[in-house]
């Protein structure tokens, strides 16, 4: 079942019954935040994600990243089965969902950036700092916004319903650390 998002939010609490880790990144909670970090142990990228899927929603955060780190958000990332490499990843194959970029070091897909599609007009926000971040989805538009400024906006989206998550890519330095604070899906305005 799609979730509408009326008014349903999801604050930082890993619930078992509303989140679901796929792969080998290492999430836990502390202090009502969501903390993510690479298994140095294992190779791989680790993600994060709803149990529900939603289609047009509003999705409102803070997020904390360490300096040289790489992180996204994952969005109408459709529901199947997982796994950990190619296109059995979140994010990877022909209908996967979209991306949004958490890396202020990469030049082809900078934060803000909807992965491989579009850049986006401007950085906004940094390392080391707690940024706001709001992305809405609704019907074929997407727009992102960091810290106040209007940063992305693209209206070709597949319509389809999918999962929310956060993703610690493989290529995360082994130190790296992001935060996620404030975690609230409501409906798209």
């Amino acid at each position: 079942m799609v979730g509408n998002a009326q008014q349903r939010s999801s604050t930082a609490r890993l619930d078992s019954s509303a989140w679901q880790s796929v792969g080998v990144g290492s999430w836990a909670e502390q202090e009502e935040e969501i903390t993510g970090r690479r298994d140095k142990n294992r190779s791989g990228p680790g993600f994060l994600l709803t149990r529900e899927e939603f289609q047009d929603f509003r999705l409102t955060l803070l997020f904390w990243i360490s300096a040289g780190g790489s992180s996204s958000i994952l969005l109408r990332e459709p529901r199947r089965k997982w796994g950990p490499a190619g296109d059995d990843q979140p994010g990877a194959g022909a209908n996967r969902g979209y991306e949004i970029a958490i890396n202020y070091h990469d030049s082809e897909n900078p934060t803000g950036a909807i992965w491989n599609i579009q850049k986006p007009k401007k950085l906004a926000g940094g390392e080391g700092q707690w940024n706001e971040l709001e992305i809405i989805c609704r019907g074929p538009e997407l727009r992102v916004t960091i810290a106040g400024q209007k940063i992305n906006r693209f209206d070709q989206l597949r319509v389809q319903p999918g999962v929310i998550g956060f993703k610690i890519p493989e290529t995360a330095p082994d130190d790296m650390v992001v935060r996620f604070q404030d975690v609230v899906i409501s409906s798209a305005p």
